[in-house]
């Protein structure tokens, strides 16, 4: 009896054990991430244009943020740097959607595959660290570019969903284009579209943000696709 008795105690124990572990490794196991689903298919033109505008936003956000850090976190380059990350989100939806692979995986802030960007991200912000003023004049060169780069992209895809952010993206470059140029000149602008202010400030106003709004007098809405 006591044989067997010892027997039914071993083997409730090692039933337990096991039961135990079993629990536990069912509770620790990570849950795994959702697969991006791919929506529809990219032909050329639209990968390379979905690949330039990831990395041109990107650059920018970078650009940005080097040179808030630079000056302060003077505005509007902090808070436009901020609106640049939502954009370049946007951009980042629309390739998982076609099934683009994303240009910027694996690559550090300020380092870019294609030389042209490479060299402009260089070039402005050597110019940029100078002085706020040419800080702010580096961030009307980028929304220059990216005003035009838009506008032939916006003409020359057809795919409505991807027009809509483009669109999105361009009204928002408009606005942080007059923030910059008003920064540069040494003026201030209480709000998007108000035009400026000569008052003999230098623009830091801006981005000041009214409630409901983003840093960059631009509400959410600007990238729909989040």
């Amino acid at each position: 009896m006591k044989t067997s008795q010892t027997r039914t105690v071993v083997a409730i124990a090692i039933s337990a054990i096991a039961l135990l572990g079993w629990g536990v490794t069912a509770q620790g196991a990570p849950t795994p991430e959702p697969t991006p689903v791919v929506q529809a298919t990219a032909d050329a033109a639209l990968a390379a244009s979905l690949t330039h505008m990831r990395e041109e936003e990107r650059l920018a956000r970078d650009l940005y943020t080097a040179l808030a850090a630079e000056h302060d976190q003077a505005r509007p380059l902090a808070s436009v740097a901020r609106s640049e990350q939502r954009h370049f989100d946007a951009i980042g939806v629309l390739l998982t959607r076609y099934g683009v692979a994303d240009p910027a995986a694996g690559r550090t802030a300020g380092s870019y595959a294609d030389p042209t960007l490479q060299k402009l991200y260089d070039s402005l912000l050597a110019d940029g660290k100078k002085s706020l003023a040419a800080a702010n004049q580096a961030g009307v060169a980028v929304e220059t570019l990216d005003i035009a780069d838009l506008e032939k992209a916006i003409a020359a895809i057809s795919q409505a969903d991807v027009k809509t952010v483009y669109g999105n993206l361009l009204t928002a470059s408009k606005r942080h284009l007059e923030a910059f140029t008003a920064a540069a000149n040494g003026q201030t602008l209480d709000r998007p579209g108000a035009g400026p202010r000569q008052d003999g400030t230098t623009g830091q106003r801006h981005g000041g943000g009214r409630q409901g709004q983003n840093g960059d007098g631009q509400r959410p809405a600007d990238c729909p696709l989040r």
